[in-house]
């Protein structure tokens, strides 16, 4: 592409040409850069000199990069739910079928847990944008983590008959202070991703130890594991690791992104462990009250 711009100071004609490309650092790393290239030139049109404006794009890609797979991600993990509940209320409500209890029971525990799916959609996409924004609140107070995690690991028995789930907290584990309704979303996000990246099922454990001036929550499965190049990764917006089970697998790439954010506005920090085919454990520490 290219632009034409007269100097009304001097006369001179300068054409520019701007492209766009990545250079590789020595270290092997690349940097995006927008380059423009403008002709100096005399009043009788000789070439004076070249002069070249670089510009570092890196961030510019980063954000069209991320609306790109936003679009894509969303209209793909919208559509199913949406889809579903639409089919299951159109044929409920046909007028030339007479539907039993179990029948309408069922149909309607389909179009409850889509419901559900498509609120907690909303809900990660709404933080995501908050985060963006730098507008993620926090309303602290007490929270007994061990509590919270047999509470929700309750919940989470009734949709996971394959897994056995095991709770391992030693006895007076010490309160944090903390936002409980978010690190209730942290530790159902890390639950929602052991169940789901074990397909065939085995022990899912949630777990606490107490250090010196913090606690770690571990969660951890017996699933197909995240590969070493991948594990960088897996906590940024909408990334995926690109593997045929987890393309058969679905979500958006939002969970991990919301608990690394929300642990860290905690004052804490957040890391994977994994071996490929055997397992995975997220862990997680706060500092200690």
């Amino acid at each position: 592409m290219f632009q034409v711009a007269v100097s009304k100071l001097t006369g001179i004609i300068q054409t520019e040409y701007k492209v766009e490309g990545d250079l590789r650092r020595r270290d092997g790393s690349t940097v995006s850069v927008g380059v423009t290239y403008a002709p100096l030139l005399a009043r009788d049109g000789r070439l004076v000199n070249i002069i070249v404006d670089v510009h570092d794009i890196t961030r510019f890609r980063e954000a069209e990069e991320l609306k790109s797979t936003f679009i894509s991600v969303i209209s793909h993990e919208l559509k199913t739910p949406v889809s579903l509940i639409k089919g299951y209320a159109g044929t409920l409500r046909r007028k030339d079928a007479s539907w039993d209890e179990k029948t309408l029971r069922e149909s309607l525990a389909v179009i409850e847990e889509e419901s559900d799916r498509l609120n907690a959609l909303i809900d990660n996409l709404l933080d995501a944008s908050r985060l963006q924004a730098g507008a993620l609140s926090l309303s602290m107070d007490d929270v007994a983590l061990d509590d919270v995690s047999r509470r929700i690991v309750a919940k989470f028995r009734t949709q996971a008959k394959k897994h056995h789930l095991v709770v391992d907290f030693p006895p007076e584990f010490p309160a944090v202070q903390g936002d409980e309704a978010r690190l209730e979303q942290v530790l159902s996000n890390l639950l929602t991703n052991a169940i789901k990246y074990s397909p065939d099922g085995g022990t899912v454990r949630v777990g606490g130890r107490v250090l010196p001036d913090a606690v770690v929550i571990t969660v951890s499965d017996q699933g197909i594991g995240i590969a070493p190049a991948e594990q960088t990764r897996i906590f940024d917006a909408f990334y995926r690791v690109d593997d045929a089970p987890t393309r058969r697998t679905q979500g958006t790439g939002l969970g991990l992104f919301l608990a690394k954010a929300v642990v860290e506005a905690h004052g804490g920090h957040i890391w994977v462990e994994s071996d490929p085919g055997r397992g995975t454990t997220f862990s997680f520490s706060l500092p200690r009250n």
